[in-house]
């Protein structure tokens, strides 16, 4: 019986490395890819069969299914919406991170999918007090995470489990802040690579994150489609670094000879507002949000020793990121 893996957010930022992985093993490969063309850019050349549609629309989540297959499926379930910068309930990040995965668990357990790997995220898991030791959640709340995007992850991890009870095989993987090459969308992370290089940047705030490689969360994923039993959870996180030494280690990549200042969290968060007006006017993303600055001072100290020992997981440095990261950027004419 053939194998087939269908896979959404296929052009996304993990997902056409996911892609890249798979075609690299010659398996064949039904891709759904929601702005039309975005494929030509982000996997040129690569050999898989392209779906156009939306994740919202159960109609479009079954071109992926082929009524003359007598194939078996793995569905990579990666397209979701990333929005740092809202707060309260958003209803059309919800309609995508949370509805959309609802019609993606009806389409598995309608076809019968033998697994299904769904990306999530560490936001989903509740944050432990007092910078304990964060691991893999045994359920998860959408009342007890901070931020919209958070609450969105947290209650489509929770309809997850809630399928493998009904017998679904699903697993989720839990990366931490992605970074690296092969964005061609501009995530809020290469945008803020991209400004500093350009100086676009007054001055670095005092905190910092756990940032993972995207080319090593494709890996990790990839890996779970044939590890752990259904259910299995797997935080994949990378290396803990403070703005500040990010911006060090760019500067030294990039050639930059001036050092930025950094500013306490208190005058960030009193630009806010600035910043949000400045937005407004010009349609440009604000440099930061009220849920980055939290998530700056949040508990981002992640293991990843179940990753590591099942997933076979070990995160690349962050200055071999950032350097490739740059490359790429100057590849594609943005730095």
């Amino acid at each position: 019986m053939q194998t087939i893996y269908l896979i959404t957010g296929a052009a996304g930022f993990v997902g056409n490395h996911v892609v890249k992985i798979l075609a690299a093993k010659g398996v064949k490969i039904r891709a759904l890819v929601f702005t039309k063309g975005k494929e030509k850019t982000a996997l040129e050349n690569i050999n898989a069969e392209f779906f156009y549609g939306d994740i919202r629309k159960p109609a479009d989540l079954e071109q992926l299914f082929k009524k003359e297959d007598s194939s078996e499926y793995i569905f990579i379930h990666i397209a979701s919406k990333v929005d740092i910068g809202v707060t309260s309930f958003n209803q059309e990040l919800h309609d995508i991170n949370v509805s959309g995965t609802k019609n993606v668990l009806s389409a598995c357990k309608a076809h019968k999918v033998k697994r299904l790997v769904y990306v999530s995220s560490v936001h989903a898991i509740t944050e432990p007090k007092k910078r304990a030791l964060t691991i893999e959640a045994e359920s998860f709340s959408p009342e007890s995470v901070h931020g919209a995007y958070a609450k969105t992850k947290a209650e489509a991890s929770a309809c997850v489990l809630e399928a493998v009870k009904d017998s679904l095989n699903a697993v989720l993987v839990h990366p931490a802040g992605i970074i690296g090459p092969g964005d061609f969308s501009n995530t809020h992370t290469t945008q803020l690579i991209i400004d500093f290089a350009k100086h676009r940047i007054p001055a670095g705030v005092i905190g910092g994150y756990d940032f993972v490689d995207v080319r090593d969360v494709a890996k990790a994923v990839t890996a779970a489609i044939n590890t752990g039993k259904p259910g299995s959870r797997w935080i994949v996180s990378g290396h803990y670094t403070t703005i500040k030494n990010m911006f060090n280690i760019l500067g030294r990549i990039l050639g930059e000879k001036k050092s930025l200042s950094m500013m306490p969290m208190w005058l960030a968060m009193a630009g806010l507002p600035f910043l949000w007006f400045f937005a407004v006017i010009t349609g440009k993303r604000p440099l930061y949000t009220r849920y980055s600055l939290y998530t700056l001072r949040s508990n981002s100290n992640f293991s990843y020793a179940k990753a590591e020992a099942e997933l076979k997981h070990k995160p690349r440095s962050l200055e071999e990121t950032l350097t490739d990261t740059a490359a790429f950027l100057k590849q594609q004419g943005k730095l």
